[in-house]
């Protein structure tokens, strides 16, 4: 390097320093000497920097192009003792522009005057500028509340977002405390704790809510040790999301669930209601034929002791039948209230016997084919309830069906063990749900029925049960299978716990 291998003691430090140097003649403009770093950034090799004029390796300083315009420029920087560093580009050998900033120094040697230039490559810099200006733009445009505050509870920087919520203007709420903005109530009982384990190096999530101008706000909390340049916590960011509409929508769908139950306890008690008429009739009918029968003997003299006896046996017997009957429809509309163990097989025939009457008086058969005998934890009413609702659909099914009238009508339940699963199939012999609404079975208040027979809530609280309460699945296809070397087609209901 020729001026530099002049300067002597400086020559080491120019070349090992972390910055490209150029140096200029204060007549000409040209450069005399360039270090290594100088010519990595402008990719060009040093032979082919000496000499050139420096306009051009960047484009015009402060429109001085000319040796001319070049020499005003000099004579300003001289007499005005300019230093101040400046952003400005440079021009490298691909023409490609890399923004730089310049620090020039005036400085004489041997009774002349030159100008280093100290070049700073601003790439990274401009780079984290621009991520920068982005993440500024999309703290502003988002939805969630951003807040820096300082380990005294000192607001220094909140986003738009976080002050919209307390209609606030962002200004309003730098410079306050966090018991200022929150109240003092809500930052010593909700948030201080919780603030403070992030101020210790936590970085943690919770839930929470408050009132804000009557209104009551739900809120998703995310807080993170902010550290300076020492690495010590100086503040917390805090995330904040606003969950109040989803809350409010969450609310909404519960009371709607809470409709749909209380509508399918309404639907499935006056089923049960007909089940009952179904299944008291014939006791009733025996009790009235056993007392009418006494009434005669006794009026014709005919009656026995041993008649007596047999009437009153029965009469007793069928009152104690129908005793039992109220019990097991009492059981069924009780609420779980926790999982117990029960019998999957015996819990099945249980509930085939509060409608084996209704079945009875419509020719249907049911035909059960248990090949494991599985113990379950579960709920057991709420598993009677899904049974009821499906076998009472496949039972209209085949009774709407006119084809069925003067024909063999069948209701087949399946249970089995696969793997871990434990599983109940329900199949009709109805001909299937037509394709276009299978989909659509398990959704509220869609119905097949006539609207005075169904209200379409009976299968979706059935999967409701299956999926929510018993973590199970449930599904429905059509299927063609064979009793007694026939083949019949109809649905089929797979329940797998």
């Amino acid at each position: 390097m020729q001026i530099l291998e002049k300067m002597g003691i400086y020559k080491n430090i120019f070349e090992n320093l972390p910055l490209a140097i150029l140096i200029a003649d204060t007549h000409t403009g040209n450069i005399l000497d360039a270090n290594d770093r100088a010519c990595k950034l402008t990719g060009l090799e040093y032979k082919d920097i000496i000499n050139l004029h420096q306009c051009q390796l960047h484009p015009p300083l402060e429109n001085y192009e000319t040796n001319e315009k070049y020499q005003i420029f000099v004579n300003q920087f001289i007499s005005k003792n300019k230093k101040e560093s400046f952003d400005h580009n440079l021009i490298c050998s691909n023409n490609r522009s890399i923004p730089i900033k310049i620090s020039p120094s005036l400085v004489n040697f041997d009774d002349e005057s030159y100008i280093i230039y100290v070049l700073k490559d601003l790439r990274k810099i401009k780079i984290q500028e621009n991520i920068l200006s982005y993440y500024d733009k999309a703290l502003k445009k988002t939805s969630s509340f951003i807040s820096f505050i300082d380990s005294d509870y000192i607001y220094k920087s909140v986003n738009e977002s976080y002050a919209k919520t307390f209609n606030q203007e962002k200004e309003y709420i730098i410079g306050k405390s966090m018991p200022e903005v929150l109240g003092e109530d809500y930052f010593y009982n909700v948030v201080k704790e919780k603030f403070d384990r992030a101020l210790n190096g936590e970085s943690l999530d919770y839930e929470s809510y408050l009132e804000i101008e009557g209104q009551t706000h739900y809120f998703s909390v995310h807080f993170e040790p902010y550290y300076s340049i020492e690495d010590k916590i100086v503040g917390v960011v805090s995330n904040v999301y606003n969950k109040t509409k989803y809350k409010e929508f969450e609310n909404e769908n519960q009371k709607q669930e809470k409709l749909l139950i209380q509508q399918s306890k309404m639907a499935a008690m006056g089923e049960m209601l007909e089940n009952i008429a179904h299944q008291w009739r014939q006791p009733l009918s025996m009790i009235t034929t056993c007392s009418s029968g006494i009434s005669l003997q006794k009026e014709f003299g005919t009656l026995t002791d041993d008649i007596l006896t047999d009437s009153l046996k029965n009469i007793t017997d069928t009152a104690i039948y129908l005793s039992q009957t109220i019990d097991d429809f009492k059981n069924f509309f009780e609420r779980d209230k926790q999982k117990i163990k029960f019998n999957l097989n015996e819990k099945t025939d249980k509930t085939l016997n509060l409608i084996d009457m209704s079945f009875i008086e419509n020719n249907i058969e049911v035909l059960k084919d248990y090949r494991n005998n599985i113990d379950l934890e579960s709920y057991s009413n709420e598993f009677m309830q899904v049974l009821l609702n499906i076998i009472n659909n496949a039972k209209d099914a085949i009774l709407s069906n006119k084809s069925l009238k003067d024909k063999r009508k069948i209701i087949h339940i399946s249970i089995y063990k696969k793997d871990e699963n434990s599983i109940v199939e329900i199949k009709d012999n109805a001909g299937g749900i037509p394709s276009e609404i299978l989909e659509k079975i398990f959704e509220p208040y869609f119905t097949t029925k006539h609207q005075t027979q169904g209200t379409g809530i009976g299968l979706f609280m059935t999967r409701e049960i299956v999926v929510k309460h018993m973590k199970g699945k449930i599904e429905v296809d059509n299927v063609e299978y064979c009793v007694d070397e026939k083949n019949y087609k109809g649905a089929m209901f797979r329940i797998v716990i």
